[in-house]
């Protein structure tokens, strides 16, 4: 069992069809979480406008981002990429980085969530053309993502995402460390018969390789453009 509370299926009708979502119910069913972090985004204003942004620049107005009240270092860990290639933590270094946590057969979450991203970077792109901002998916389901596979499926997305997974441990210890949740969920007999719930929130990793703020659900391309334009504007980097 892998780390995380109890959660399920969430079917909903259209057109009377059912719809099973891989959807955040871990973030649903765990509000505290959400509480805290709210809590944090209102103590961080000061410190933020003090250690992340230009001297004399106020924190930028986020409409759908909330900022940690210090940027939080990541955990030295290694992955690998679709290509086989080593990631480590030092690879999220020197650029402003969208991390996304989830699994090639996510039936809608993770779909939306990531042709949502690549919206969002054109939109900016228009704001920004100087922006420079990268985009990881990390599986946390390397039973069924193969490499192959993993790199095709986020390359439809777009070919400059990059695509990462690791063994079950190495996955644990990064999500655990960056406040990720996702567990298994069975839906048939076999030993790959199952779902995963996850979280469904974008991590904002500043070019300090620091955990600086979190894109909560529901994603939309114009708010995360406009929320990632006020964060490169406001921001020392």
């Amino acid at each position: 069992m892998l780390p995380g509370p109890a959660g399920g299926l969430h079917a909903v009708q259209s057109g009377g069809l059912p719809i099973l979502r891989c959807m955040s119910t871990l973030e649903k069913r765990i509000p505290w979480i959400i509480v805290a972090l709210a809590v944090f985004a209102g103590l961080g204003g000061y410190l933020a406008s003090q250690k992340l942004f230009a001297p004399g620049a106020r924190p930028p107005q986020l409409a759908g981002t909330l900022l940690y009240p210090q940027p939080k270092p990541l955990p030295a860990f290694t992955l690998q990429r679709s290509d086989g290639s080593a990631l480590t933590d030092a690879d999220w270094h020197g650029r402003w980085r969208l991390v996304f946590f989830g699994f090639a057969n996510c039936p809608d979450v993770c779909p939306t969530t990531l042709a949502t991203t690549k919206a969002a970077l054109a939109a900016l792109r228009q704001q920004r053309p100087d922006a420079d901002i990268a985009v990881s998916f990390v599986s946390v389901d390397p039973e069924r993502d193969e490499w192959a596979k993993l790199g095709e499926y986020v390359r439809f997305f777009d070919p400059a995402f990059e695509a990462a997974t690791g063994t079950q441990e190495q996955l644990v210890a990064l999500t655990r460390a960056l406040g990720v949740l996702y567990m298994k969920v069975p839906n048939g007999p076999g030993p790959l018969d199952y779902t995963i719930d996850h979280s469904a929130s974008l991590l904002v990793i500043n070019p300090q390789g620091e955990l600086h703020a979190i894109i909560r659900p529901p994603h939309q391309a114009d708010v995360i453009a406009k929320d990632l334009a006020a964060l490169l504007s406001s921001s020392k980097d």
